[in-house]
């Protein structure tokens, strides 16, 4: 038997469904580089220790490129995503171009001003929630919403909107989603941004998308379909990460009572405790794929020119030389450093965001809900295993 005949299937199954694979310990230990197989037949390397994964992120030889040979595409439909060319799977120098007409909406300090408002939303959400006989679905209730509310807000459009982003975002994010399906929500998804954009270059408004028309109309350094496409990542990525991590992020909190006592006796430790579920949950653990330009030694491996790479998130981050004790939930940790956004010239625009929305929601429902808890046993909860972007289907709660 050939040693591609022996190679293990990807991606793996989380046995705890707060934890990551159990097999991620073993191979960052003795194959911290190592090949597998991934659903469509083809194989591409896996990355696991954190030192390495910050390389394959920032290592110019190593390209973000999915129009490659050999670049590896975990969700079939994947393919469907590259209509046009976008900011996530560009190389320098093009890359800058793309980055520049989104930077300045998302600077730290433009974000910290949407806190504000931001608490408005979590406020009224949960203002209707208590006003609710329990237990009811926190996902429904609250934690699709409240990034659905924000962007809508960031990007001037209408709350009426948010159900169709919630929906087509679901269905964008399954890696189990039929091919006709993803494709009916993609043109959905792009005919809604391009309308709205066009909206945008007749009338420009103070939202998000008028900034980004007309810095565009300045600096032409994005065709119109270019935008639109650019837009459609933003939206589906920063719905769908806020949502989930929020609805984990509880959940967490349910399984470490400790941990949740912590933070009602110490509000300020909100945000440590935000930074370490995002490292520790690392929900888009396997979304970070790259593909060789030139052969590259790597973790005791040779790397080939056009073969596929993938840094393991989760694996990454719980690399006990980057974090001591890596396993173990700390809201006092604080992990500033943590792979989840990324790392490198592709980070996460919305970081900042995601960071903000996530404080504000658990500071509020800490606050005012200190009795929460789930509604159901663990093992009844459906956790997103077929999901791009890792995260629970539903969490009755009561209070």
């Amino acid at each position: 038997m050939s040693i591609e005949q022996t190679l293990m299937n990807f991606p793996l199954r989380r046995e705890n469904p707060l934890d990551p694979p159990s097999e991620y310990a073993r191979l960052r230990e003795n194959e911290p580089v190592s090949k597998v197989r991934l659903p469509d037949g083809s194989t591409c390397w896996i990355v696991t220790r954190f030192d390495d994964a910050r390389t394959v992120l920032t290592d110019k030889r190593f390209s973000a490129d999915s129009r490659k040979p050999g670049f590896p595409i975990l969700m079939p439909h994947r393919h469907l995503m590259q209509k046009v060319r976008m900011m996530n799977r560009l190389d320098l120098p093009e890359h800058t171009a793309y980055r520049r007409l989104f930077v300045k909406p998302f600077t730290s300090r433009s974000i910290e001003n949407m806190r504000p408002a931001i608490q408005r939303h979590v406020d009224a959400l949960l203002d209707d929630l208590v006003k609710q006989a329990p237990p009811l679905d926190l996902v429904t209730n609250f934690s699709l919403p409240v990034p659905a509310r924000v962007i809508c807000d960031m990007l001037g459009v209408p709350y009426d909107d948010q159900g169709f982003l919630q929906k087509f975002s679901q269905v964008l994010t399954n890696r189990t989603t039929q091919v006709d399906e993803v494709k009916g929500a993609l043109d959905a998804l792009f005919d809604y941004v391009d309308r709205r954009l066009l909206e945008e270059e007749r009338s420009p408004g103070d939202g998000l998308l008028g900034k980004l028309v007309a810095n565009n109309a300045e600096t032409q350094a994005l065709t119109h379909d270019e935008l639109v496409a650019t837009v459609v990542v933003l939206l589906v990525d920063g719905y769908e990460t806020t949502s989930n991590m929020i609805t984990l992020g509880v959940l967490m909190l349910f399984q470490y009572p400790d941990q949740m006592a912590e933070l009602q006796a110490n509000p300020k430790l909100v945000p440590s405790a935000v930074a370490e579920m995002l490292r520790y949950l690392s929900i888009s653990d396997i979304g970070v794929a790259r593909v060789a330009d030139e052969d590259v030694e790597l973790g005791g491996a040779l790397i080939k020119a056009g073969e596929g790479v993938m840094t393991l998130i989760a694996a990454a981050n719980h690399d006990d030389s980057a974090y001591p004790e890596a396993t173990k939930f700390d809201v006092t940790r604080n992990p500033r450093n943590h792979l989840t956004f990324g790392h490198g010239i592709h980070q996460c625009l919305g970081q900042h965001l995601v960071t903000i929305e996530l404080e504000v929601a658990f500071g509020t429902l800490i606050d005012r809900l200190p009795s929460l808890r789930p509604a159901v046993p663990f093992d009844e909860i459906a956790f997103k295993h077929d999901a791009g972007l890792y995260g629970v289907w539903d969490l009755p709660v009561t209070w």
